[in-house]
């Protein structure tokens, strides 16, 4: 196995890796992060820019914000709920239920650290899709991602310009085995329990470094074992030894390339490999691909450090109660972070929809 040291030096591949038929798709869903809170530390975690932000809830003025933006992004059909862990806002159903009656689809990341009630009352509320992220079953190993929340992420991905408030997270390390091991039982349970309600479940897990093999190696076996699509993640603050890490883990499986997919104006991609006894799993990945009228003067782009390129629409409440727009989570400009209403009059904002169109 390659050490670490020729993983970083190794040459940047072309994404989406692989040389199987392309699938695209068009720009239809707009990211919403709905709490700052969560129960875990992970040290990789870019809190979606790490901005201030209050829990969403559904009111008049809320459901006002969403029907503007049907109007003026045609395109627009998916809802994706991020965080922190969404399943932390108490109104989280009441949210579900209004971007539901306005024809949307909604879908959450989560953590899986609920009980079967309230995995119930979000799928009444009309929850269609759990993308539940799995970091390790094993408690010493997942303790070795709760740092301290974004501790990798922040040194890595330095800020620049006026930045909108930063979250006012608390970061601590995170030690006690027994809570480790209870929130892995936790999310294996409700992983299972979503599985059997019949909603749409996926599983995401992170790879940064060489040493995570055995661990993704673990959970991959897991996953196909209970028959749930997995997603290998790279994690951004740790570039290329970390997609390196992932190709010589999807070397050891000897998996084929079935597809690979890519959404029409954004950096997402991935490619979906497939096992001699056929189960179907995906490597996600982060395509050069920017937004023409937001990247153009960026720094980043020349030297390199740009990690997410243009991955889409981020929408946020503040605490002020007003409602922001983040392009980019690395950087604070007037260009990647706005009100809402700037940015429904923005170049950017015309650019992607022209994508969404598409």
């Amino acid at each position: 196995m390659p050490n670490r040291d020729d993983m970083k030096k190794a040459e940047m591949p072309r994404f989406p890796i692989g040389d199987s038929p392309i699938q695209e798709k068009s720009h239809d869903s707009l990211r919403i992060k709905v709490t700052d809170k969560c129960q875990w530390q992970c040290a990789f975690c870019h809190n979606e820019g790490d901005i201030s932000t209050a829990d969403l809830h559904w009111g008049p003025d809320t459901e006002e914000v969403f029907k503007s933006l049907k109007e003026v992004m045609p395109g627009l059909k998916k809802i994706h709920f991020t965080g922190g862990e969404p399943t932390r806002d108490p109104g989280l159903e009441a949210v579900t239920a209004g971007l539901s009656a306005l024809g949307l689809e909604v879908k959450t990341t989560t953590n899986g650290q609920f009980s079967p009630e309230r995995l119930r009352s979000l799928i009444d509320a009309g929850l269609k899709s759990f993308n539940f992220s799995m970091h390790s079953l094993d408690p010493e190993r997942f303790l070795r991602f709760q740092l301290g929340r974004g501790v990798w992420w922040r040194e890595k991905a330095k800020k620049s310009g006026k930045a909108l408030p930063a979250s006012e997270l608390k970061r601590t390390k995170m030690t006690k085995l027994k809570w480790a091991q209870n929130q892995i039982e936790n999310q294996k349970a409700m992983i299972r329990e979503a599985r059997e309600s019949g909603v749409e479940v996926k599983m995401n897990t992170v790879i940064s470094n060489a040493d995570d093999i055995e661990n993704a190696a673990e959970i991959f076996e897991w996953a196909k074992k209970e028959g749930i699509p997995l997603r290998l993640l790279n994690d951004l603050g740790n570039g290329l030894e970390s997609i390196n890490a992932i190709r010589v883990f999807l070397d050891t499986i000897d998996a084929q390339e079935v597809l690979r997919k890519v959404s029409i104006g954004l950096s997402a991609c991935s490619t979906v490999y497939r096992t001699p006894d056929g189960y179907e799993f995906a490597f996600k990945q982060i395509r050069d691909m920017k937004l023409e009228s937001m990247c153009r003067s960026c720094p980043r782009g020349e030297d390199g450090t740009c990690e997410e390129q243009f991955y889409g629409v981020r929408l946020q409440k503040g605490k002020n109660g007003k409602y922001y727009v983040v392009l980019c989570i690395q950087e604070s400009q007037e260009e990647t972070q706005m009100p809402l209403e700037d940015f429904l009059e923005s170049p950017q904002f015309r650019e992607i929809q022209s994508y969404m169109q598409a």
